[in-house]
């Protein structure tokens, strides 16, 4: 894939533009595919399940497996380039750097999931040197993830430009993921409720300018506890850019949630 991308930079079109997954496409991802395609660039999609950043080896061998529906999609969305390595290609005998964003992976899902964000990045940043990209596009439904990326980017002195995609949702408002499959039918019904939430707390925000984090949040919390969602893993709001905890939400925060309905984990966010 190297040497292709190597030749695609010396052709008369030689702009790359990446969009990486970890496979099992949904509308979420022909979104952030579409968006690719919209920069006129050589488009490559990656298909990657990183074993190094699952914390259970269950939820790696449960993950939605759909590589050949994968490639039709593909195909029909007519794709440049598929790039699928295995794992071995990607992590050779004796593999041992990493990539740590140090204090940018010290919150949120970090705090549960040790090593997680080391892993993504240094899997994103593999995908970059064998790809070349101009342009990478992720969603903005892995908010940290997106925002660890874009400071991996800005300290590495990467020249490659990052297009951030809004959330994808279901007409319930569930955000768009490949784990939304493994929901059973009873907990897919309440699963809209995290977005619901999301949204009423944006509204109290408004009409209670000096609202702050800290009731909101507990507003938020409290609603959950109400509607059946009882599994929280946190409730916050941050500031994206500084990755801190302001005491008053401004336009440049997220209120971001990770809640596991059954068995399944799921996150979410919403910008003020």
């Amino acid at each position: 894939m190297q040497n292709i991308c190597m030749k695609i930079r010396l052709s008369k079109n030689p702009r790359i533009v990446l969009v990486p997954t970890m496979g099992a496409l949904h509308e979420g991802h022909i979104a952030l595919i579409k968006r690719a395609k919209a920069t006129k660039a050589i488009v490559i999609v990656s298909i990657f399940l990183n074993p190094k950043q699952f914390n259970e080896k269950k939820d790696l061998l449960t993950y939605p497996k759909t590589f050949n529906n994968d490639k039709k999609k593909l195909k029909s969305l007519k794709v440049d380039y598929l790039f699928a390595p295995k794992v071995k290609e990607i992590y050779s005998l004796g593999f041992q750097t990493k990539i740590a964003v140090q204090d940018f992976k010290n919150h949120l899902c970090g705090l549960s999931r040790e090593g997680h964000f080391d892993s993504v990045a240094t899997i994103v940043l593999k995908l970059f040197n064998i790809t070349m990209p101009h342009i990478a596009v992720f969603g903005e439904k892995d908010l940290q993830q997106l925002v660890i990326i874009k400071k991996m980017i800005e300290d590495l002195n990467l020249p490659i430009k990052i297009i951030s995609h809004k959330i994808i949702r279901e007409s319930d408002g569930l955000a768009m993921s490949s784990r939304n499959v493994k929901l059973t039918n009873k907990n897919r019904e309440i699963a809209p409720i995290i977005y619901k939430g999301l949204k009423r707390i944006k509204l109290i925000s408004k009409l209670k300018k000096r609202a702050s984090c800290k009731n909101l949040v507990k507003t938020l919390r409290d609603y959950y506890s109400t509607t059946g969602i009882n599994n929280v893993e946190y409730i916050e709001i941050i500031d994206t850019r500084t990755m801190t905890y302001p005491r008053i939400p401004s336009k440049d925060c997220h209120i971001v949630v990770a809640a596991k309905i059954g068995n399944v984990r799921l996150i979410d966010n919403l910008k003020f």
